[in-house]
């Protein structure tokens, strides 16, 4: 790593922060110990900026790690800018902010230095980034999962990245060392009454009503948002409707193992003709309703719930 800084910019904190902590292990991983300064721009308002030109007192390589750097002063990130563009600082800086509105010049000193870093969350439809979301999560705490626990991971969190460090660290806690499995996600990942989203997914599409009601109501009550739960029963569906297609590849961003497939093959004969694409339009409409306000989200996916989970007259059962 010899870029003297670095630009981390994104509206998600948790991945600005596991970006700022990866670069921080690889200098400790190249340099060993490091002598590190870690403030706020608010802090450095009175304060000025660190000196980045003075060795440690240890040897030590430095590191200065600023974090809301979109708000630091004009005045100071100017002279950031001017001190960057010279001889390169002994210590390495690290800015971690939302944009760059307020700092354009030294965002773009940082960028030609070429230590621009951009986080963004994948895209809800992006299945696969979401996996390595899951996979990244757990090598933070050495662990790995197989894929049905990983799978089952995400469904429980939902495109929540907080969401997604919390089960991680849940299931981590309690499962002994070694690979984690779907029945130790299960038996961990709960809410009052229910074993998560999952949970409230399997019951809607064993076409069990009052059973998938109650299981949803389980998982909101703990706290498990709407649209998180939404979520997983949208990635249910579309696993189903990719089985029942046969389309079911790795190119098409699910990440279905043999076992999955064939079990989804059995539940997608709960539905009838149409059934499976009417109810994942109707998850659709919940969640542009819930988005723009036209509706109450718990309500919503209530109603939406109880219409998939009850089979139209003759389906098979």
């Amino acid at each position: 790593m010899s870029t003297p800084a670095y630009l981390i910019v994104g509206a998600e904190e948790v991945l600005v922060r596991r970006e700022a902590e990866r670069l921080l292990d690889e200098l400790r991983a190249t340099h060993g110990e490091l002598d590190l300064t870690d403030a706020r721009a608010e802090e450095l308002r009175e304060a000025g900026l660190p000196d980045l030109r003075t060795a440690s007192l240890f040897g030590s390589p430095r590191a200065v790690v600023i974090r809301d750097a979109h708000e630091l002063p004009t005045e100071l990130a100017q002279a950031l800018a001017v001190d960057l563009e010279g001889t390169p600082p002994d210590a390495t800086v690290l800015l971690l902010a939302r944009s760059t509105q307020r700092i354009q010049k030294l965002a773009k000193v940082v960028k030609d230095l070429g230590g621009r870093i951009d986080c963004k969350l994948p895209a809800d439809w992006d299945e696969k980034g979401w996996a390595r979301l899951v996979t990244a999560e757990l090598e933070r705490h050495g662990r790995t999962a197989d894929r049905d626990a990983a799978n089952a991971l995400l469904d429980a969190a939902g495109r929540d990245l907080g969401a997604i460090a919390e089960k991680v660290s849940q299931v981590v806690a309690r499962a002994p060392t070694g690979t984690i499995t779907l029945a130790q996600v299960e038996e961990t990942v709960v809410g009052r009454g229910s074993r998560g989203s999952f949970a409230v997914a399997d019951a809607m599409c064993d076409r069990d009503p009052a059973r998938a009601l109650t299981e949803l109501r389980g998982v909101l009550e703990s706290g498990v948002e709407p649209l998180a739960v939404l979520g997983a029963l949208a990635y249910r569906l579309r696993a189903l409707v990719a089985v029942a297609g046969n389309v079911h590849g790795e190119d098409t961003g699910l990440r279905l193992s043999d076992g999955m497939i064939k079990r989804h093959q059995a539940v997608r004969r709960n539905f009838g003709p149409g059934e499976l694409t009417r109810a994942y339009r109707r998850l659709a409409d919940v969640d542009y309703e819930a988005k723009t306000g036209a509706g109450e989200p718990v309500e919503l996916l209530e109603r939406a719930v109880v219409d998939i989970a009850t089979p139209a007259s003759g389906s098979a059962r």
